[in-house]
């Protein structure tokens, strides 16, 4: 009976000792472009914040984090003896869509989504002449394959290099017998090829859009470089083995 009292005494100590933890330190990691202060603001928490274990729900939490626009996952967890940790994973935009409205983000996944930190849309090329009617949407419709074609040529045009990639200033679909790419400098458009009946994802059109900027970043760097002064009306890349280049 002695050692069942003792037994029974040491798990009401747990208990209680337990029940009277409290978390006053909150870890934030992860986050680059999003403050500390606005991830405390979005899980309704606050600098000097004291929670009671038991009343530590980490799944409420969690979930009002989430729905921060420009966050994509976060992890909520307890970590003994007394912290709060917050794992954050920023939603990384490669583009602007300028839907006629508003202006959105996009990433790499092609998952579209507004934005508070306006420092984000700095040196983000501009994707437009999509209609984006509804972020909420579960599809794109027939505005995909346009973004899809849209962030292929972002995307390369970084693999080749910041010199390439600087000129893409605008990606324009208005037209949709091509594609026209609109430089940084002087905003010369530079048409690509653009199909009713081809997707991005063809291996094929891959391959003709990746040789497309191969040369064009030759053009930029071996013609135009040597002949900025002149003034570029476009430069039309939609032919084949050759490039056609017309001078205001």
């Amino acid at each position: 009976m002695f050692v069942i009292a003792i037994v029974v005494s040491a798990i009401v100590l747990a208990n209680n000792w337990r029940s009277n933890i409290n978390f006053n330190k909150i870890t934030i990691t992860g986050n680059y472009t999003i403050s500390r202060e606005e991830i405390l603001k979005s899980a309704h928490l606050k600098e000097d914040t004291i929670i009671n274990i038991e009343e530590l729900n980490i799944g409420i939490i969690q979930d009002r984090i989430s729905e921060h626009p420009e966050i994509k996952r976060v992890f909520v967890s307890k970590e003994p003896p007394a912290e709060l940790k917050i794992e954050i994973l920023e939603k990384r935009p490669v583009a602007i869509i300028n839907s006629g409205n508003e202006l959105l983000l996009i990433d790499e996944e092609l998952e579209i989504f507004s934005f508070k930190n306006y420092d984000k849309i700095y040196d983000l090329p501009i994707i437009n002449g999509i209609n984006i009617p509804n972020i909420q949407r579960p599809g794109l419709g027939a505005s995909e394959n346009d973004l899809r074609l849209a962030l292929f040529i972002i995307l390369e045009s970084y693999k080749r290099g910041k010199y390439l990639y600087s000129y893409v200033s605008q990606i324009n679909f208005s037209d949709s017998s091509k594609v026209k790419i609109h430089s940084n400098e002087k905003s010369i458009p530079f048409y690509l090829p653009k199909y009713p009946d081809k997707n991005i994802t063809d291996i094929n059109y891959q391959n003709e859009i990746k040789n497309k900027l191969v040369v064009l970043e030759c053009f930029l760097e071996q013609i135009y470089a040597k002949n900025i002064s002149q003034d570029l009306q476009y430069v039309d890349l939609r032919f084949s083995n050759q490039v056609v280049v017309k001078y205001k």
